[in-house]
C-alpha cells in the first residue's frame, strides 16, 4: 500500500514506558465492569503488548487520537443518506492521505506497521477504509508488481493524490470464472494502441469499488487479441476512466453507480462499459507478458493458466488483508457483547435480592467464549499471515525467488479468508443476539458490523468457490507424493510428512485435563487434518477410477470432503500458529491465561468435529467426547472472570468502538439514554401528525 508522517510534537512526547502512557492506557472510569477487572489474573496492558507489539499499538493509537480530535471524523447523530455517506467516505479518505502517518522510507524500513495502520482505520469505519485501501493499496501495488517502469508516472500521481484508482475484474455475467470474461482488448498495429470494447451489458465490469463516482483510472482485465485475431488470454490494462480535473467520464466510457447496498455504502461500487475505447500500448501491465510494435506477444510464463495466476497475485494479498479486516469486525462485536453481558443484570437466586450479571449464566458464557477465544486466535494468525505475506513481497521486490512461499500463501489465504469471514459472520450474529433487544438498535453498532462484514464472504473470491484453491493444492501434494516439508516454508502442512503415522494415532486421553492439554489438542487436530486429506484423496481417486474427468471429479468431491478439508486446514493452521505463539512465551500470568484461551479454542474445535473423530476411529469409545465437554464446562467458569480483561486487551478506544453497549466503564443505561435521547426527533411529533385524516383516524381508534 502506498501509505499515508506526523511531524514530531516535542511538547507532546509519548512516555518511553508504554504502560505509563495515559493516552494509550487511560484509567477506566468507575462502573459495573470494575468487579470483573478485579477478578482478572493478569495485566491486560501486558497482554495487549504481547499480542501486538509496542510499535503497532503506538501507531494505531496515534491515528485514533487524530480521528477523535478531527471535526470531519465526528459521528453524526442520524444515519446519513447515501449521498452523505459517500461524501463522508471520500472526504475522510483524502484527509487521511494528507495526514501521512508515515512515509515511504518508514514503510520500507518497518513494513509491518502497515498492518497496524490497516487495523486502526478499519476499526473506525469499513467504508472509507476499503475506499482508501483500494486506491492507495491494491491499485498501486498491482501497478508495481504487474507493471513495469513505463507506468512510473502514474505511481507518482498516486503518491501526490492526483488520481484515484480502481480494480476492475468482475463482470455482470462472470465473477469467479475469470477465463469466461468477455471485455476485449484488440491491438491496433497502425496506431500502436489497444482498443478496449464491451460487447454487451453482460460483459460490463461491475462491483468495482471507487468506480461509481470517484475514480479516475482503473486496472481493467480484458481478453487480449493481437494481429490475425490471435487470443493471448486475460491481461491487465491501465485504463483512464474520468478526466482528472473534472471527473467527467471520458468519451467512449459509460460509467455509473450500482446504488445502495446491504452495507459498505460509503464505497461507490460501479459498472463500466467501453465503446471502441483506445488506450496507449504502454498501458498494458507487462510484467507477465508484453507485445512488440508488430503485435507479437511474449511472456516469460508460457502456461496461460499460470500466467493468469501471476497476474491475479494481488488477490492473494487482498485475501490476507480480509483475514485481518474480519478480526477487526469480530473483535469489536465480542467486546460489545462481553462488556454488555457483564453489565446487564437479570434474575438471580431465589434467596437473594440481587440480580446476576448475565455473564454469570452458563448459557451466556457458552455463547460468548467460543467467539472470544477464536478472535484472540485470529488476532495472532492474522498478524502472522500478514507479516509472512509482506516479507515475501519485500523479498520478491529485491529479486528473490519466492514461488514456494507464494504458492503456500495462496493456498492458506484461500482457506483462512473463508474461515475467518464465516467465523466473523456467525460470531457477530451471536453477539447481536446475546445483547437481546438492545443489540438490535442501530446505535449498538452490531448491525453495521454484521452488514459491513457480510461482503467479506464474497469479494476477492466467493468463499465456497475460493476454498477449492486450498483443497486442490492439498490433494495434489498428496497424490503426487510431494515432500510436504519442501512445499511448506510456512509450516502449514510440514507436519504431513508423517501423514501415514499420524493416521494410525488414536486418542488416549483419560481425563479432562489430558483432553485439554494444548499438546494433545494439536495432536488431535493433526490427525483430523490428515484424515480429512486422506478421505478427500480416496474420494478423488474413486471418481477417477469410475471414469470421471478432472472437472467432474473436482465438482463431486466438494460436499463432505474437499470443502471440509479446506476449513479444517485453516482451523488447524490457526490453532498451530496460536499454539506456537503461546508456548514460546516466557512464563507469566499472561501466558497462563493465553494457555486457557488456547485450550478452549482447541477443545471447541474437537467438539465441532466430534462425529469425524468417531467416523475415522480416533475416538475409541463414546465417553471420550465427554472429556472435552467436561473440560470446556470447567473453563467457562474460569474464563468468565477473565473475559473483561481479555476484551480490554483487544478493544479499541470508546470513540472508535462507538457503542453504548460496549463502553469501557460498563455504564450501559447511561450511554444508552444519551444515544437515544440525543437522536433528533425523539421528542417531536411525527410528520404525519399534521395530516388531519390520519389524526382523525387515530382519535377515532382511541390510539
Amino acid at each position: 500500500m502506498v501509505a499515508p508522517k506526523v511531524t514530531n510534537d516535542r511538547d507532546n512526547v509519548a512516555p518511553a514506558n508504554i504502560y505509563e502512557d495515559k493516552k494509550i492506557f487511560p484509567s477506566f472510569r468507575s462502573g459495573p465492569l470494575q468487579e470483573y477487572r478485579d477478578k482478572a489474573s493478569f495485566c491486560y496492558k501486558r497482554l495487549n503488548v504481547l499480542l501486538e507489539g509496542e510499535d503497532h499499538i503506538r501507531l494505531k493509537h496515534k491515528i485514533w487520537q487524530w480521528m477523535e480530535k478531527h471535526p470531519d471524523f465526528q459521528r453524526e447523530p442520524e444515519a446519513p443518506n447515501l449521498e452523505r455517506t459517500r461524501e463522508l467516505a471520500n472526504k475522510r479518505h483524502h484527509l487521511l492521505w494528507e495526514q501521512k502517518f508515515f512515509d515511504v522510507n518508514e514503510y520500507l524500513n518497518t513494513p509491518y506497521l502497515m498492518l497496524a495502520f490497516g487495523q486502526a482505520i478499519f476499526s473506525y469505519d469499513f467504508s472509507f477504509s476499503v475506499k482508501f485501501s483500494l486506491s492507495n493499496g491494491m491499485f498501486p501495488s498491482t501497478l508495481l508488481t504487474n507493471g513495469t517502469g513505463r507506468l512510473g508516472k502514474y505511481i507518482a500521481k498516486i503518491s501526490d493524490d492526483r488520481i484515484l484508482g480502481a480494480y476492475a475484474l468482475t463482470e455482470i455475467a462472470h465473477g469467479t470464472n475469470a477465463n469466461g470474461m468477455r471485455t476485449r482488448a484488440t491491438y491496433d498495429v497502425k496506431s500502436q494502441e489497444f482498443i478496449i470494447h464491451t460487447p454487451d451489458f453482460e460483459a460490463a465490469k461491475c462491483w468495482v469499488g471507487n468506480l461509481g463516482k470517484t475514480c479516475t483510472h482503473a486496472i481493467v482485465y480484458a481478453q487480449l487479441y493481437v494481429p490475425d485475431d490471435k487470443h493471448q488470454g486475460l491481461n491487465a490494462f491501465l485504463v483512464p476512466i474520468r478526466d482528472e480535473l473534472t471527473l467527467l467520464p471520458l468519451p467512449g466510457v459509460t460509467v455509473g453507480d450500482l446504488g445502495e447496498k446491504i452495507g459498505l455504502n460509503g464505497i461507490d461500487n460501479g459498472f463500466v462499459m467501453f465503446n471502441q475505447y483506445r488506450i496507449p500500448k504502454a498501458n498494458l501491465l507487462s510484467k507477465t507478458g508484453d507485445i512488440d510494435a508488430q503485435g507479437n506477444y511474449n511472456s516469460p510464463i508460457k502456461d496461460q493458466r499460470k500466467r493468469l495466476g501471476a497476474s491475479l497475485g494481488a488477490l492473494s494479498t487482498g485475501r490476507v488483508n480480509i483475514t485481518a479486516i474480519t478480526y477487526v469486525a469480530l473483535s469489536k462485536a465480542v467486546c460489545i457483547a462481553t462488556r454488555y453481558s457483564a453489565s446487564r443484570r437479570q434474575f438471580g437466586p431465589p434467596d437473594s435480592n440481587e440480580e446476576w450479571p448475565v455473564i454469570e449464566y452458563q448459557s451466556q458464557q457458552y455463547r460468548l467464549m467460543p467467539h472470544l477465544t477464536a478472535v484472540i486466535a485470529l488476532r495472532v494468525v492474522s498478524l502472522w499471515i500478514g507479516k509472512k505475506n509482506m516479507d515475501m513481497m519485500m523479498r520478491g521486490m529485491m529479486g528473490e525467488d519466492t514461488s514456494r512461499e507464494g504458492m503456500e500463501i495462496h493456498a492458506i489465504s484461500s482457506a483462512l479468508k473463508p474461515y475467518a469471514t464465516w467465523a466473523a459472520r456467525d460470531g457477530i450474529q451471536e453477539c447481536r443476539e446475546a445483547c437481546g433487544g438492545h443489540g438490535y438498535l442501530r446505535a449498538s453498532g452490531l448491525g453495521d458490523l454484521r452488514n459491513d462484514n457480510d461482503a467479506n464472504c464474497t469479494y476477492e473470491g466467493e468463499n465456497n468457490t475460493l476454498i477449492q484453491q486450498a483443497s486442490n493444492w492439498l490433494i495434489s501434494l498428496r497424490r503426487n507424493n510431494a515432500n510436504f516439508v519442501d512445499a511448506s516454508p510456512l509450516e502449514t502442512v510440514a507436519f504431513l510428512k508423517d501423514m501415514n503415522v499420524i493416521l494410525q494415532t488414536r486418542g488416549q486421553e483419560q481425563n479432562a485435563g489430558q483432553a485439554l492439554d494444548v499438546h494433545n489438542l494439536l495432536k488431535a487436530l493433526n490427525w483430523l487434518t490428515a484424515w480429512s486429506l486422506d478421505t478427500a484423496v480416496k474420494r478423488f481417486e474413486q471418481l477417477q477410477s469410475a471414469g470421471k474427468d478432472a472437472f467432474e471429479t473436482r465438482n463431486n468431491i466438494q460436499v463432505f470432503a474437499a470443502q471440509k478439508l479446506s476449513i479444517i486446514y485453516a482451523e488447524r493452521t490457526s490453532y498451530y500458529v496460536f499454539y506456537k505463539f503461546v508456548t514460546n512465551l516466557p512464563a507469566s500470568p499472561e501466558q497462563q491465561v493465553l494457555l486457557k484461551v488456547l485450550s478452549f479454542y482447541g477443545a471447541n474445535l474437537i467438539i465441532k468435529y466430534s462425529s469425524l473423530f468417531y467416523q475415522g476411529g480416533y475416538f475409541l469409545n463414546s465417553s471420550q467426547i465427554e472429556l472435552y465437554q467436561q473440560g470446556i464446562l470447567g473453563l467457562l467458569s474460569v474464563l468468565k472472570n477473565e473475559a473483561i480483561a481479555l476484551v480490554d486487551a483487544i478493544a479499541p478506544t470508546d470513540f472508535i468502538l462507538n457503542s453504548p453497549l460496549g463502553m469501557s466503564d460498563g455504564n450501559v443505561y447511561h450511554h444508552l439514554q444519551r444515544a437515544i435521547v440525543s437522536t433528533p426527533g425523539v421528542y417531536e411529533r411525527p410528520y404525519w401528525w399534521r395530516d388531519v385524516t390520519y389524526k382523525t383516524y387515530l382519535e377515532r381508534a382511541k390510539l
